[in-house]
C-alpha cells in the first residue's frame, strides 16, 4: 500500500459534526485567561480549516487535572449539558490529552473527543499533497500513534460517533492502527528510509544550484507562501490561503534580485512548513527532510504577522523551533507581514526593538522590493562553490 492511500481527503460537513470547544487556564501551559483565550482562537482556526463548525465555547479555571478523564466531575457534567442543549457531537479539548483521558472522555460523554494535536495531525493529511508530504504526514501520525496503542484502546477500532470517515479519521487506514506495533515500527523505518532517498536526491538538486539560499520560516498563518509569489516572477504560485497550515509542502522558486557586474543575480527561496505553539517532538521530527532545508539554507528570513496580538510569544515558538534545529545562530532577515493592520504605536515599538526589521504587506506587495534588495545584499556575501 503507497502512502497515498492512507489518506482520506474528505471535508467533514458542518452536517455532520456540530462541536464545543474547550480551553481552560491557571495551568502551566496558560498561567492566565488571556492567554488561553488566544491559543482557543487558535484550536477554532484548526476547527475551521478541518472543516468544522463550532458552535459554543467554554473555559474552565483550574490547575488539578484528573488523571483519568482530565476535567472534573461538575465540569464533564456542564459539558454534557451544553452538548445536549445544543445537540453537539465533537469535543474539541485546548490540550495534549492521554490516551486514556481520550478514550475515557468519549466513553462517558459518547460523542467525538480531539485534543489539539489530533486536530493537527488531521490537517496535515488534508493538506499533504506530495510524496514527501504525504510520507512526512504519516510518519508523524505513527510516531504519535505507536507509544498510545495500549492507552487508545477501542478509539482505534471505530471512525468516529457518526460512523463516517472525517476529522480525527483522515491519516494511516483504520486496518493500519489496528495492528501490532511490530508492524508499525516495521512501516516508519520504511518511511524514514524513504524521505532518506528524497532528501539525497535534494542535495543533489541543492549542490548543483550554484546560487546563495534563503528559507522562509514564520508561525503558521504568517504570510510565508504569499511573500514567496510576490518575489517570485513564476506563473506557478505556491497555494497561499487565510488558514492555519495552508502550505505543507516545500516550494523553492529562483528569485530575481536584480544585477550585479552587469548580470542578471539570482537566490534560491524556499517556503517551509510553519510553526505552532505546543507542537511535540515526534511531528518536528516527522518533518525533518522538509525542515532540513532551513539548516541547509545560507539564510533565514523571519516572517511574523505584526499584527497578531500573541506577535511575542509567536516570536518565542519560532525562535525555539529553529533552537531546536540547531540553527539559532544562522544569519537572518526579519519581515514583519500584515503592517497594514498594525497601529502607530505598536509599530514604533516594535521599530525601536527591532530596527533592522522590514515591514510590509506580501499581498498588497508592499515591502517586497525593500525585501529583495536586502536579499541581494545578503547574496552578494555568500560564498557558492
Amino acid at each position: 500500500m503507497d502512502a497515498s492511500s492512507l489518506y482520506q481527503k474528505k471535508l467533514v460537513s458542518k452536517e455532520q459534526y456540530r462541536a464545543l470547544c474547550v480551553g481552560q487556564y491557571g495551568s502551566s501551559y496558560f498561567p492566565d485567561k488571556r492567554s488561553q483565550e488566544e491559543s482557543l482562537r487558535e484550536l477554532l482556526m484548526l476547527a475551521e480549516t478541518a472543516g468544522v463548525k463550532t458552535l459554543h465555547e467554554l473555559f474552565f479555571n483550574h490547575d488539578d487535572i484528573h488523571p483519568a478523564m482530565f476535567f472534573s466531575s461538575g465540569q464533564i457534567e456542564r459539558i454534557r449539558r451544553v452538548c445536549t442543549d445544543l445537540d453537539l457531537n465533537l469535543l474539541f479539548v485546548d490540550a495534549q490529552l492521554k490516551p486514556n483521558q481520550l478514550r475515557n472522555l468519549e466513553e462517558e460523554l459518547k460523542i467525538r473527543v480531539l485534543g489539539r494535536i489530533e486536530v493537527i495531525l488531521d490537517i496535515f493529511a488534508m493538506r499533504a499533497k506530495t510524496r514527501e508530504a504525504l510520507l512526512q504526514v504519516e510518519l508523524a501520525q505513527l510516531l504519535y500513534i505507536l507509544p498510545r496503542l495500549k492507552g487508545l484502546g477501542g478509539v482505534l477500532s471505530r471512525q468516529g460517533a457518526t460512523g463516517a470517515p472525517g476529522i480525527g479519521t483522515r491519516g494511516p487506514g483504520e486496518t493500519m492502527l489496528e495492528t501490532d506495533r511490530r508492524y508499525i515500527r516495521r512501516r516508519i523505518q520504511k518511511i524514514r528510509s524513504d524521505l532518506k532517498d528524497v532528501e539525497r536526491h535534494r542535495s543533489t538538486a541543492r549542490q548543483g544550484r550554484g546560487l546563495a539560499t534563503f528559507a522562509l520560516v514564520g508561525y503558521t498563518n504568517a504570510g510565508k507562501s504569499s511573500i514567496l509569489n510576490a518575489l517570485s516572477s513564476s506563473s506557478q504560485k505556491v497555494f497561499a490561503e487565510d488558514k492555519l497550515f495552508a502550505t505543507l509542502d516545500t516550494f523553492s522558486r529562483k528569485i530575481y534580485l536584480g544585477e550585479q557586474n552587469f548580470r542578471p543575480f539570482y537566490a534560491v527561496v524556499t517556503d517551509t512548513v510553519g510553526f505552532i505553539r505546543n507542537l511535540p517532538a515526534s511531528l518536528i521530527a516527522a518533518f525533518q527532510s522538509t525542515l532540513g532545508e532551513i539548516k541547509h539554507a545560507d539564510w533565514v528570513i523571519e516572517v511574523h504577522d505584526a499584527s497578531s496580538v500573541q506577535l511575542e510569544d509567536e516570536m518565542e515558538v519560532v525562535r525555539g523551533e529553529l533552537d531546536r534545529l540547531g540553527v539559532a545562530d544562522k544569519p537572518r532577515l526579519l519581515y514583519f507581514n500584515k503592517d497594514d493592520l498594525v497601529f502607530a504605536d505598536t509599530r514604533a515599538e516594535l521599530t525601536e526593538k527591532y530596527p533592522n526589521a522590514i515591514w510590509g504587506n506580501a499581498l498588497s506587495r508592499e515591502g517586497v522590493a525593500a525585501l529583495r534588495q536586502r536579499l541581494a545584499e545578503s547574496a552578494a556575501n555568500v560564498h557558492v562553490a
